[in-house]
């Protein structure tokens, strides 16, 4: 048993010993590829050598000569990395060159044994503090050139001898706090992204790459990815498959599909955009500070193919605020008339309210020009056709609508071909001049209908004349929308009922208080209707006041007549009035009306034979 243990210690002891040398040969050799990583290396890596390799490689990625200030930084530990300080990249003559792009450092892995070769290769970028400049001049070139190995991949991608430098190692392209500058010549526009920060990850040209960016875009944070996998074929003009997404608080969208980025590209696929309001997003856009609203937001969802010029919308589901439609867009560019856009579009339920509120206010006092912003009419030209199983507007509903909206040159007008609104049909235009910088129309014609819907569908009360008939309206301004007020409005009104009634109105009761000769109020004869033939009214608005030329109510052997003026502004009246018999020897009953609708104080006149 000793000799046992004795043998078992024995042989613990000498693994120990061998043990503990093995650990401390792994401790010389790590400290010896320490000391070789942070002291030897350097020696055989030449700085110089990596910075013209490293300019040769930026130059032929990016197409622009490359220049690096100042001596690069090399680490070796944990793994070989070259940084670059005050980076900038140049174009056009050499003599006067362009700055196309700087950064404030540019760092990149690198491959140790090629580095030692002196044919460094790079690959791991990270981008500090970088400003792009990217300029579209007037003969629609941009600033920028397609030249290097990458433009050799790209021009290799669908050629049947492929490029070496589709194998080029490019791995994670990392942005922080990026800037690009956009200039449009042909627009006479700029653009400023800045706080670009996030990665592209591309390990090789010919492998799958995804980028996911962040950026503020006039004041708002925005998020964007793409997703392609085959990059090589999209850049080179052949279609791929790609997905891209873009979020905002003013705008959203999603696309995925596939597509090409040839000189004249082309993508098709499913699309998903929303934005939260059009008045929002054209400020945005603008740079300018978004409205607060709450209306107005856009919803889309179709299977979209766009090329160079044109887009198109297939099975267009749309939604604008409550109102849903489905149909068919299509958009077509040029230059010099701007887009243009067609299409057809099926409504079940059409809200018009938020959009009339916002494209026609009527304002009491003058605006200090805060009004609908209009402008972007001049900009587009617009032939759509409209059909709603119902439209609403308010508390008034019209059914079975068919509808057009054309723009062109600025001016703007909705037809209205066919419609019903309270049991009658209804049919009308609305038209902008010069994108309502002079003004607009409205005109409105609805027969045989039941006016005593209409007059509930207005809100309107007190004594009036309803029965089944016809209301047309014709107003028009020519002050700009920005500025329009109630004084600014001029037209015409002409309504027409046939065998109805004036609710809540008297008329014994009503003469029989004018006989008196005593200032009384009109609800003091209120218990009974007068039963009408036909009713006649025609007024005009002028400045604001609405003038009553003709207003007779025929029935029963009487016949109630009045004229005179009625403010728009607070609604006093203002009306001479008579009541007359189709006896010619009885005497009219002549009367004032003032005050305000729907309770008038009426103040008996003279009896006289001539008519108000």
């Amino acid at each position: 048993m000793r000799q046992f243990f004795t043998s078992s210690s024995r042989k613990i002891g000498w693994q120990a010993f061998f043990l503990s040398r093995t650990v401390a040969w792994l401790l010389v050799g790590a400290v010896i590829l320490t000391a070789l990583f942070k002291i030897a290396l350097p020696l055989f890596v030449s700085t110089a050598s990596v910075k013209t390799n490293m300019e040769d490689v930026l130059s032929s990625w990016t197409g622009a000569r490359a220049n690096i200030v100042g001596d690069p930084q090399i680490s070796f530990w944990p793994h070989p990395v070259l940084t670059l300080r005050n980076v900038t990249f140049e174009g056009g003559d050499p003599a006067a060159p362009e700055l196309l792009a700087k950064a404030d450092a540019i760092a990149a892995g690198f491959d140790i044994l090629a580095a030692l070769r002196g044919t460094p290769v790079f690959y791991d970028f990270h981008l500090i503090n970088p400003v792009f400049n990217v300029e579209r001049r007037l003969d629609g070139t941009f600033n920028w050139r397609r030249a290097g190995w990458m433009a050799d991949a790209i021009a290799g991608a669908a050629g049947k001898t492929p490029s070496t430098a589709r194998n080029t190692p490019i791995g994670d392209v990392e942005i922080v706090n990026g800037t690009l500058e956009l200039t449009d010549r042909v627009t006479s526009s700029t653009h400023r992204i800045s706080a670009i920060t996030g990665s592209v990850q591309w390990r090789t040209p010919t492998t799958r790459m995804s980028a996911e960016l962040s950026a503020l875009m006039n004041g708002e944070k925005v998020q964007g990815t793409i997703t392609c996998d085959e990059p090589l074929m999209l850049l080179s003009g052949q279609n791929s498959t790609f997905q891209a997404s873009f979020n905002s608080m003013p705008l959203s969208f999603s696309f995925d599909g596939n597509g090409n980025a040839s000189s004249r590209p082309f993508a098709t696929g499913q699309l998903q955009l929303k934005a939260k309001s059009v008045g929002a997003l054209l400020a945005w856009f603008k740079g300018e500070p978004q409205p607060v609203a709450t209306t107005g937001s856009v919803g889309i969802d179709t299977s979209m193919t766009v090329s160079a010029q044109t887009l198109k919308m297939d099975n267009l589901s749309l939604s604008l605020d409550d109102s849903d439609a489905t149909g068919v867009l299509g958009m077509a560019w040029d230059l010099s008339r701007g887009p243009r856009i067609d299409g057809t579009l099926a409504f079940d339920q059409l809200n018009l309210t938020p959009l009339l509120s916002s494209v026609f206010p009527l304002r009491q006092e003058a605006s200090t020009g805060n009004g609908p912003e209009m402008a972007f009419l001049k900009l587009i030209s617009l032939d759509l056709r409209l059909s709603a199983q119902e439209v609403s507007y308010g508390a008034a509903a019209l059914t079975d609508v068919a509808a057009g909206i054309i723009v062109e040159n600025g001016r703007a007008s909705i037809d209205i071909g066919d419609g019903i609104f309270a049991d009658g049909s209804l049919s009308g235009r609305v038209a902008l001049a010069n994108d309502g910088a002079e003004g607009g129309q409205v005109q409105l014609a609805l027969k045989n209908a039941d006016l005593a819907s209409v007059s509930a569908s207005l809100g309107l009360a007190g004594p009036l004349p309803l029965g089944r008939g016809m209301l047309s309206i014709d107003l028009s301004t020519a002050d700009p929308l920005s500025k329009m007020t109630a004084a600014g409005v001029s037209g015409e009104f002409r309504y027409t009922a046939n065998n109805g009634s004036v609710v809540n109105f008297d008329l014994p009761e009503f003469e029989r208080l004018a006989t008196l000769g005593q200032v009384f109020n009109v609800s003091h004869a209120t218990n009974g209707s007068f039963a009408f033939t036909r009713a006649d009214i025609a007024a005009t608005l002028r400045k604001g006041v609405v003038e009553v030329t003709t207003a007779d109510i025929t029935g029963g052997g009487k016949t109630v007549s009045l004229a005179g003026t009625i403010p728009f502004t607070n609604g006093k009246l203002a009306l001479a009035g008579a009541v007359r018999s189709d006896d010619s020897a009885t005497p009219a009953v002549r009367f004032f009306a003032d005050g305000s609708w729907p309770n008038p104080v009426i103040s008996p006149l003279p009896a006289r034979s001539t008519q108000p």
